[in-house]
């Protein structure tokens, strides 16, 4: 007869860590109801439209591929860099200065259409690696608190993206503040669905997700990397290079963080008119902390929250039911999310169960050998 196998304590935990992340987005798809219900002038016709509006037709759900790309990159990032335990934040200014110096190198005239891209695509990777590795270098030899000082520096690379799409990289000519065109050799490919469009960045993104699932479970730097994330002082004492795994984590998350940022100048923009940061930083946080910092999880995250987006938009338009109800379940998903408590003495209950029962069947197990 074959041994019965149990749940360890991290599997049961890992079920339970599941149980709340659905919790979570199943409480704030009432919050969205709620508010619809509150608002909303045909009741029926606008929760349908809410839940079925990205996929009610070809040209909203080529909007909503759109919508999920950029997010998709700096939830990538994000997981690498919480997966090392690096509380690096600066992602969200790293994407806007990234996205800017690849508009630069956009505009240039004269260079093969592939080859324009990856030089885009690499200015945009150096230039978000070089920001994120500001405060992890700050941590590694100063000891300061990355949290601080890569929220600090958000600031800083706001303004001084600003100043170059207001002043250095600004084209007079286009009427209002935006850097110069990019050039057609620099662009993506457009694929043409329907009524709509969306472009292969898409592609470029999952490839993202699939290189950093490869890095954090299949590689000897991601076993390092969460080690690192999951007790610094036992890698440390194990032989791992802890301020190694901070500075190469930080490169690598700027990496994906600065192609995503040139992906979609290239893909979705004429010119860039940014003035302001474009929050997919915050958001690619907000997803991979849904997603429990697995690059696979963030894939689904990223969907979910460009198809509550997407439907907020159409809602917005074919209805006096305003946009801010995504930011309001965007943040009853974190508040609960943060809420660790949220069925903590259900977990703690099943894992005593799991461990009596399992040391049951031991002694069982023994007094029938013996």
């Amino acid at each position: 007869m074959n041994k019965k196998t149990y749940l360890t304590a991290e599997q049961i935990e890992k079920r339970f860590s599941v149980i709340r992340t659905l919790i979570s987005v199943a409480v704030a798809l009432v919050f969205c109801f709620i508010m619809i219900a509150l608002s909303s002038e045909n009741l029926a016709n606008d929760v349908i439209t809410f839940i079925t509006a990205p996929v009610s037709s070809l040209s909203r759900f080529t909007t909503f591929i759109i919508k999920m790309c950029p997010i998709i990159f700096t939830s990538c990032a994000i997981c690498l860099l919480f997966q090392s335990g690096v509380s690096n934040l600066a992602v969200e200014g790293a994407f806007y200065v990234a996205a800017v110096m690849a508009a630069a190198v956009g505009a240039a005239q004269g260079m093969p259409p592939v080859i324009h891209f990856v030089i885009m695509a690499l200015t945009g990777a150096v230039s978000a690696a070089a920001v994120l590795l500001i405060p992890a270098i700050l941590q590694v030899k100063f000891n300061a608190n990355i949290v601080v000082s890569s929220l600090m520096l958000n600031y800083v690379c706001t303004f001084f993206a600003n100043y170059l799409v207001t002043g250095p990289f600004r084209d007079p000519g286009a009427g209002y503040e935006a850097t110069y065109l990019v050039a057609d050799s620099a662009k993506l490919a457009k694929v043409s669905l329907g009524g709509g469009q969306f472009h292969v960045g898409i592609f470029i993104a999952l490839a993202a997700v699939a290189l950093t699932w490869f890095i954090l479970f299949k590689t000897t730097f991601g076993y390092q990397c969460r080690t690192v994330g999951a007790n610094s002082r036992f890698a440390h004492f194990s032989g791992i290079k802890v301020a190694k795994v901070i500075l190469l984590s930080s490169i690598v998350a700027g990496f994906l963080t600065g192609v995503g940022g040139a992906t979609e100048v290239s893909g979705y923009y004429a010119r860039l008119n940014w003035v302001a940061s474009p929050q997919y930083g915050w958001d690619g946080i907000m997803v991979a902390t849904l997603a429990r910092n697995n690059p696979i999880g963030a894939l689904a995250a990223s969907a979910f929250l460009a198809y509550i987006r997407t439907s907020a938009d159409v809602l917005n338009i074919t209805s006096v039911v305003p946009v801010e109800i995504v930011e309001i379940a965007q943040q009853v998903i974190i508040v609960m999310i943060a809420a660790r408590g949220l069925l903590y003495s259900f977990e703690k209950k099943a894992i005593v169960k799991n461990a009596r029962k399992q040391m049951e069947s031991m002694e069982n197990h023994e007094e029938v050998e013996g």
